[in-house]
């Protein structure tokens, strides 16, 4: 007998280990096979979308999150919070609550709208809350990374147009558009403490993509050379509003050769009471002068007299002819020429010596071996007595 129970009691343990072997196949199996079951039986975040993929500081961007209760699941979900956080952190950045009920095998999507200050990846997590029938809860996490880019800006390009000082210049701005899409709602707006803009804003609802436009600002300065242009484009790039600021030292230049008038040829001649003078107005300049005007001011003895010669091309002259009453004799008088160049006035006084010259008849002293002058019609007296008498020889 006791021989016999070692033997007995080695087939129980055999037959216990091969009972156990099929316990444990049975429920290995359903775990090696199990996950997409699993994941057909619970609720889950399916996939979360980014709406744009990289968007630009400040930009909102929108997390479209797809949550599914799976065909397996023994019962529908209420749905009472979905939120999003950053990782290692406990505060909403976005949330939405009472979302609703899926269904068994059914799927919804929500979408969460976030923004971000700064540049950089941020690491989140979007949280699932909800509730089954009978009463106990699910919480499901789902990790979302979002890159924040800074978006490539619009390009400003600066140009000062030559023009004498205090003239009127055209400062020229260039924007252009280097995305690949259209930015909206651009304002660009100049300042300078040493110029003086007499329109400092320009506006444009829209600017396409790869193409540019140029904005004119007139401006003056009082001196030539080198200064401070501060520009700021305001613009909407995909519902963001951005601005770029840059400050500019471009030269504000005079032109080698401007457009300036000189008088040539000046004659002034008295006779009498009249006094006449001529002259040649030449521009010697490389631009066109505009509103010549020659005058001679009022004195005493001469009364005040303008001339309006007009616009001299560059390289080009006009005469003219200025006359005066005068009385007395006169030695000399002053003739002033104003004129602009590029809206800006110029002008200049020159002193003119007067030469006399006599009216009216003059008796010989009898020094001379001359005839003495005689009224024209003694003269032809004489001349109709001339020829009676050598008509009478013939």
């Amino acid at each position: 007998m006791s021989s016999e129970q070692p033997n007995s009691g080695g087939l129980g343990v055999l037959s216990w280990f091969f009972v156990g072997v099929i316990v444990l196949s049975t429920v290995v199996v359903p775990i090696a096979t199990g996950p997409a079951k699993a994941a057909e039986a619970h609720l889950g975040i399916t996939d979360v979308e980014l709406s744009p993929d990289e968007p630009a500081p400040g930009q909102q961007t929108e997390l479209n999150t797809v949550i599914r209760n799976g065909k397996n699941s023994p019962t529908v979900v209420e749905i009472t919070d979905l939120y999003v956080r950053r990782q290692g952190s406990s505060n909403d950045i976005a949330r939405i609550e009472d979302v609703g009920t899926i269904t068994i095998g059914g799927n919804i999507s929500v979408p969460l709208t976030v923004s971000f200050e700064k540049p950089g990846l941020k690491n989140l997590r979007v949280i699932l809350v909800g509730q089954k029938r009978g009463g106990s809860h699910v919480r499901v996490q789902y990790p979302v990374t979002v890159h924040v880019k800074e978006p490539s800006r619009p390009q400003l390009e600066l140009s000062a147009e030559e023009a004498v000082p205090g003239a009127t210049r055209s400062v020229n701005v260039t924007v252009s558009n280097g995305l690949n899409h259209d930015i909206r709602q651009l304002r660009l707006v100049s300042s300078s403490p040493a110029v003086n803009f007499s329109v400092n804003e320009r506006v444009k609802p829209q600017l396409g993509a790869g193409d540019s436009a140029t904005f004119e600002f007139p401006a003056r300065v009082s001196n030539s050379g080198s200064h401070p242009v501060n520009l700021t484009l305001h613009y909407a790039d995909r519902g963001v509003k951005h601005e770029v600021t840059r400050t500019y030292h471009p030269n504000f230049d005079s032109p080698t050769n401007p457009g300036k008038v000189l008088l040539t040829d000046v004659q002034a001649t008295q006779a009498g009471g009249s006094l006449e003078i001529s002259a040649t107005a030449g521009n010697v300049g490389s631009s066109t002068v505009d509103g010549v005007v020659v005058s001679v001011a009022e004195s005493e003895q001469v009364e005040g007299s303008k001339y309006f010669v007009g616009s001299v091309e560059k390289s080009d002259f006009s005469s003219f002819t200025l006359r005066s009453d005068v009385s007395g004799n006169v030695s000399s008088v002053p003739v002033k020429v104003r004129y602009t160049v590029g809206g800006v006035e110029k002008s200049f006084t020159k002193d003119v010596n007067v030469d006399r010259q006599s009216v009216g008849p003059q008796l010989s002293n009898g020094g001379g071996g001359g005839l003495p002058l005689l009224p024209v019609g003694g003269a032809a007296v004489l001349l109709l007595i001339g020829a009676v008498v050598y008509v009478r020889k013939r």
